[in-house]
């Protein structure tokens, strides 16, 4: 492979790649851009209009050495946003083929002749844009002169004039004291580490306030620093700096844990609260960032590499493999926080290694499962202090709400995430299923599917569509992925679960078996492997209770339920995922027939804090059947807090405002026309008053 440095410059259409500097001249000036995303982009404008495959891109851009899908992905992700951000050309994804690149022709006599046409074609551009922009000002002009509303509805909404002094967002000022003075050098310190983490907030501003000035700051934030048993011990308060009214404060005792520090553990929730605060205002700009360690950003997209491998292996039930890849994604990480202490990057690798799975791992003890949790909340406690706009860790914190069912705080993180970066995964996969959780499900369907776009060989982003177009009532179209997705990963038994819930609960027999026999005959030529073979025979049991012989499959619910009741006495605070587990279980129990078993189950999916299937909520496109929902037990369940009765409320508004979810398509078999009339027209609390009740 030539080294970029002897690699000659190419101009196509409306740009000009500099390999040598790593350049790409454009009409709106010159991106620097990373070596590796230059070698590819230099593969597919080599041959423009020509599909390349994966394998060719590898064998040019990376001289055929063994390289991961997510190195790739990654690539490709920058590419895209490198065409969205430049206009220059054009990535088109050729499903299952390759990709193609198309440069965007200069307009007639933009390009003039020369050794190097890039700098004239940015002239050209700029001209015309400027006399297009002097246009349209003159244009805003006269029609101020005439009325200025009709001006202001012209323009665009990111046009329209922003209000005096919010272009650079909020206002901040800071003050750390400590009352006893050998106390002052860690409130020096606690407050240098404060400012350099909140300076990198974009949309905040950080200023000092004078005692002559007469301009107050927006928000104050105080603290107080102090001893306990040798240990720091730390008081924040964050006022409205106009009125003086308290918003927030927390207090940080040193002495529950030294990892994090308190220091660290205030910095993060300061961090935290103003993001959620800040939302998506993303105005001004924040303070620029010292460059990474090469090395331990080598050692991070190393991580994470092993890490995605063991997320797949893990989907594919591969438990061992999938521990190794995280133990190796694990130890790298470390690595890199030896070399970078403040490196987000390799602090989420760690998160997420410890984060997963929520549940006991082969011989975890409670204590061990409790403190591998206590770990990960740690490591994301110190990734927010060390970049608070980093979006995957705005995803991760914004999960971390959600779990607490602070379903606001958590739309706010992640939508500050998307903001900053609209082209993240991690963003529009997690805020797709936030959305279905609050029955927004076709706006949710939109983030899931440019989470799917952007990595299109990895299953489990894929997975966010069908829930979504599920979520939303389409079935059928939901069918039709799942079927695709189980052709490219049949080893894959949590997608095939996926599916054979959704026949489950639309109680669709005929398609149970018919799923039984492709995954059988036509994945695996009549021999699947031990545990998929098992979920075969779990669907054609269900299918036989659809049809009125339900004895196989309550023995198998039976010995399911038995397992997960044999888990500790306290198992409540010992694995979030089993909850989900019940939930499933009380799923199926309905289908099968067993009410009270049904609700049983449901009770503990929901005291362990498991909405696993939003689908199947009231509102959902799937409900519980009415021998189910219509009972006093299950109305009851919803209005068992303040949180769940919140989330009614979200979801019965969401099916109120906006068009009926199933769009024109089938309508859940189980959910009576009435009803959808009814809840689209008063609030979720009266939802119950006029159902009729199952005989007691």
């Amino acid at each position: 492979m030539t080294p970029l440095a002897d690699e000659v410059d190419l101009t196509l259409g409306l740009m000009t790649l500099r390999p040598s500097t790593c350049e790409l001249v454009h009409p709106g000036g010159v991106e620097t851009i990373e070596p590796q995303v230059m070698r590819v982009l230099l593969a597919l404008a080599r041959q423009p209009g020509r599909v390349l495959s994966r394998d060719a891109i590898v064998d040019q851009a990376w001289d055929g050495r063994a390289v991961s899908e997510d190195a790739i992905n990654r690539v490709l992700s920058r590419l895209r946003r490198l065409s969205s951000a430049t206009g220059a050309f054009h990535l088109s994804t050729i499903r299952k083929v390759g990709y193609r690149l198309d440069p965007v022709a200069p307009e007639p006599g933009a390009l003039q002749n020369g050794a190097d046409g890039g700098p004239q074609i940015a002239a050209a551009a700029v001209r015309r844009r400027m006399g297009w922009l002097v246009g349209v000002l003159a244009l805003v002009v006269i029609l101020s002169a005439g009325g200025g509303l009709l001006a202001a509805r012209l323009m665009p909404p990111s046009a329209a004039p922003a209000p005096a002094g919010s272009l650079e967002g909020p206002s901040l000022s800071l003050s750390l004291t400590a009352p006893n003075p050998a106390d002052a050098p860690v409130a020096v310190a606690f407050e240098r580490q404060m400012r350099e983490t909140l300076s990198h907030m974009q949309g905040l501003r950080l200023v000092t306030t004078n005692a002559g000035s007469s301009a107050s700051p927006d928000l104050s934030l105080e603290g107080v620093v102090s001893q306990g048993d040798g240990q720091p011990v730390i008081e924040l308060i964050l006022s409205d700096g106009h009125s003086g009214v308290r918003i927030w404060s927390a207090r940080f005792d040193g002495r529950a844990t030294d990892d994090p520090t308190a220091q660290e553990r205030a910095v993060s929730a300061a961090a935290r609260y103003l993001a959620v605060r800040l939302g998506d205002g993303l105005a001004g700009q924040a303070a620029a960032r010292e460059p990474a360690d090469p090395e331990a950003e080598r050692l991070v997209a190393k991580a994470r590499r092993s890490y995605a491998q063991s997320n797949e292996a893990r989907h594919r039930r591969e438990w061992p493999l999938s521990m190794r890849l995280a133990q190796a994604a694990d130890a790298d990480a470390a690595r890199a926080l030896a070399l970078e202490p403040t490196s987000a990057g390799a602090l989420m690798v760690r998160y997420q290694v410890d984060h997963a799975p929520q549940y006991p791992r082969p011989g975890e003890t409670e204590a061990e499962f409790q403190g591998r949790l206590q770990r990960a909340a740690g490591y994301l406690a110190r990734a927010v202090a060390a970049n608070p706009d980093d979006p995957e860790v705005l995803v991760a914190a914004g999960e971390s709400y959600r779990q607490s069912l602070r379903w606001d705080d958590a739309e706010r993180l992640l939508e500050r995430a998307i903001a900053i970066d609209p082209n993240s995964p991690d963003a529009n996969t997690w805020y797709a299923y936030h959305l279905g959780l609050l029955g927004r499900c076709d706006e949710g369907l939109k983030h899931a599917r440019i989470a799917a776009g952007l990595a299109p060989d990895v299953t489990w982003r894929q997975l966010a569509v069908p829930r979504l177009l599920h979520c939303a009532g389409h079935r059928q179209a939901a069918a039709d992925i799942y079927r695709d997705l189980q052709g490219r990963d049949p080893a894959n038994a949590f997608l095939l679960r996926e599916v054979y819930l959704m026949r489950l609960a639309e109680r669709n027999a005929p398609a149970l078996r018919a799923l039984a026999e492709f995954t059988r005959s036509d994945l695996w030529r009549g021999a699947p492997p031990a545990q998929i073979a098992a979920q075969i025979a779990r669907m054609e049991a269900g299918a036989d209770a659809l049809e009125g012989r339900p004895q196989a499959f309550l023995s198998v619910l039976e010995a399911d339920r038995a397992l997960y009741e044999a888990a500790p006495p306290d198992a409540r605070k010992f694995g979030r995922t089993l909850g989900d587990a019940w939930f499933v279980l009380a799923l199926e129990y309905a289908q099968a027939g067993a009410s009270e078993r049904a609700l049983e189950a449901l009770r503990e999916a929901v005291d362990r804090g498991s909405l696993y299937l939003p689908w199947a909520l009231p509102y959902g496109a799937t409900e519980f059947p009415p021998s189910v929902s219509r009972t006093p037990v299950y109305a009851a369940l919803w209005r068992s807090s303040p949180e769940l009765v919140n989330l009614m409320n979200k979801r019965a508004q969401a099916q109120r405002g906006g068009p009926d979810v199933t769009d024109g398509m089938e309508r859940p078999a189980d959910q009576p026309e009435a009803m959808k009339t009814h809840v689209r027209g008063r609030g979720w609390e009266n939802f119950f008053a006029d159902r009729p009740r199952q005989p007691e």
